[in-house]
């Protein structure tokens, strides 16, 4: 009942948002209010370490902010026969050093005859997953960011079907070289869940991006990363191409 009621919040909310985007655009007003599309294309989905896809996969998102406010929704879709797709909803808030997210991760099947019901709710079945995200970021102007993430509802259950709140830890440090930006993250789960049995390291890498011209006017985002999941004993490198 109470995931009903925040997923209706949720729905209420993002209407009133999207009427007040209409509203700003008929005044003009573009100083408060955003909206945002892009798309990457990734070699293989891989997600604090753990491999979510085997073939490459496009990874589409679209947002709506309002000051600090934001909304919108993202997606990943193999080009494979993956055995199943994602798509997600958000919402994020953000003041000062710090910001708030509201994930709903949502798994549903590859195939057009054979889908998961988007409405269920009961945690025996249900495929979404709830995430409460905080991030800190900017301290002192550092380059250092730290994230923490609980499943607060949904899927995330043991093998009784109790509640894990698997938890996930990230601290990451931006640099850049000739104008190359670069970051180094550690990942960990502090107790068994989701990402491992145990306490353990997750998702160790090195990130770097840059940007390719196109154009004079535009240029084609570039990154890959070197993953390691001490958990599961595995080396993963992901390529991406954003749009």
């Amino acid at each position: 009942m109470i995931i009903k009621q925040i997923l209706s919040y949720f729905i209420l909310i993002s209407f009133y948002f999207i009427s007040l985007g209409v509203n700003a655009q008929e005044k003009q007003k573009q100083t408060d209010y955003n909206f945002n599309i892009n798309a990457d294309f990734v070699s293989r989905y891989i997600w604090r370490g753990q491999k979510l896809s085997e073939t490459p996969a496009i990874q589409p998102g679209m947002s709506f902010s309002y000051k600090n406010l934001i909304i919108g929704t993202w997606a990943s879709y193999s080009f494979g026969n993956e055995p199943i797709q994602e798509i997600d909803l958000f919402l994020s808030y953000q003041t000062g050093v710090f910001t708030f997210t509201l994930n709903d991760y949502f798994f549903l099947n590859n195939s057009l005859t054979d889908y998961v019901n988007y409405f269920d709710w009961n945690k025996n079945s249900t495929q979404h997953w709830l995430e409460a995200i905080v991030e800190i970021s900017g301290i002192n102007n550092l380059p250092v960011n730290l994230l923490a993430g609980v499943f607060i509802a949904g899927a995330d259950v043991d093998n009784d079907i109790n509640p894990q709140y698997s938890t996930y830890i990230e601290l990451s440090y931006d640099f850049k070289v000739k104008n190359i930006e670069n970051q180094i993250f550690a990942g960990f789960t502090p107790f068994k869940g989701y990402y491992s049995d145990a306490f353990d390291f997750v998702n160790i890498g090195f990130k770097t991006t840059k940007s390719i011209p196109i154009t004079e006017k535009f240029s084609l985002p570039v990154s890959g990363a070197l993953i390691i999941n001490p958990a599961n004993r595995n080396i993963m490198f992901q390529a991406v191409i954003s749009i």
